[in-house]
């Protein structure tokens, strides 16, 4: 628990304006999902920030998934530049509204989903707080309209419970051309840790993912907005309490 510097009397305060105003005492841990959100380049992603012991963003284009602690489920393959790759459209240099110049991660006409697992010990021993990945196209279905479906993000904790999944419904944009306006970030953030994302599309396994990337931000040494509320609260609570008594030994 986050304290106030201002003793024994203001904790009395805190206490009791939060139980008047009913606002949380502990630190909030709940897993936040982020998305399904417009991204063109890494500029796109809410994890562009400072703040995070480390950082790993795998953008596929030296052909290998090999960012540090993470490894896909199997069936999974790199592809190179083409008149059908849907890469991220900053990979290749230029945001110009297609992505065939650079590379993407793909389902290679088998895979309805694909489970990104993390290694702490290859991490220095922390899990990452932060996980997302960007849903770039799909193709060919195996049920509803060709080249739009729903896509699903979930995660685990570190004790492999799920953490809660996100879905953005009719994603795509009726080709297979390359084209980047339909590309999608999804994310998750937890402070005890994620162990594991996983991103599907159950009605296809012609489609393509990008930008994976995960870090660790170690979120105990920050105060918690509530904290800083409360803080607050109390101030006012206790220069009230202490304004009435002097008001009533004039009286």
């Amino acid at each position: 628990m986050t304290t106030c510097p201002y003793g024994r009397t203001m904790l009395v305060g805190l206490v009791a304006v939060a139980g008047l105003m009913g606002l949380p005492w502990q630190a909030q841990t709940a897993p936040t999902f982020l998305g399904p959100t417009p991204y063109l380049s890494f500029v796109d992603s809410p994890f562009n920030v400072s703040g995070f012991t480390y950082f790993y963003l795998e953008t596929f284009e030296d052909g290998v998934l090999n960012t540090p602690g993470a490894t896909a489920s199997p069936g999974w393959t790199v592809l190179n530049p083409d008149v059908f790759t849907d890469s991220v459209d900053g990979d290749d240099g230029t945001i110009d509204g297609s992505g065939t110049s650079g590379r993407s991660f793909y389902s290679s006409g088998s895979q309805t989903s694909v489970t990104i697992t993390f290694n702490a010990a290859a991490l220095g021993g922390n899990l990452p707080t932060h996980a997302g990945i960007v849903w770039t196209d799909v193709g060919n279905v195996l049920s509803g309209t060709s080249e739009f479906g729903d896509v699903t993000l979930s995660a685990l904790d570190a004790m492999s419970l799920p953490l809660g999944s996100l879905t953005g419904t009719t994603l795509g944009d009726g080709t297979v051309s390359g084209a980047t306006a339909e590309d999608r970030f999804f994310g998750v953030t937890n402070a005890a840790g994620i162990l594991s994302i996983t991103i599907s599309m159950n009605n296809s396994i012609d489609w393509e993912v990008d930008h994976l990337q995960y870090g660790f931000a170690d979120q105990t040494a920050v105060p918690e907005p509530a904290t800083l509320t409360l803080c607050g609260l109390g101030t006012l609570a206790l220069l009230g309490y202490n304004w009435r008594r002097k008001k009533g030994a004039q009286l």
